[in-house]
């Protein structure tokens, strides 16, 4: 009887976990979407931050270059002067 009780009991516990389970998961639509926005606000936040850390060395770079282009045009043309 002992055994008999004990599956009772255990059957009883299985059947209120899976009860209990998929009520405790569930979220909110308006939940998830906030969530959503979140994580895209976070996305383009890194997306920025990574785009200007790319394009800061790349700008310095093309104004060096254009500088050093200036300066050559200039030595071309005073050499031409003379």
């Amino acid at each position: 009887m002992t055994i008999k009780t004990f599956y009772y009991f255990l059957s009883a516990v299985i059947i209120c976990s899976l009860l209990v389970l998929p009520s405790g998961c569930s979220k909110n639509g308006e939940q998830q979407a906030q969530e959503k926005g979140a994580i895209e606000k976070m996305t383009d936040q890194a997306a920025e931050t990574a785009v200007k850390r790319i394009r800061t060395p790349q700008d310095k770079a093309r104004a060096s270059q254009n500088l050093g282009d200036k300066r050559l045009e200039e030595m071309d043309k005073a050499l031409q002067k003379q």
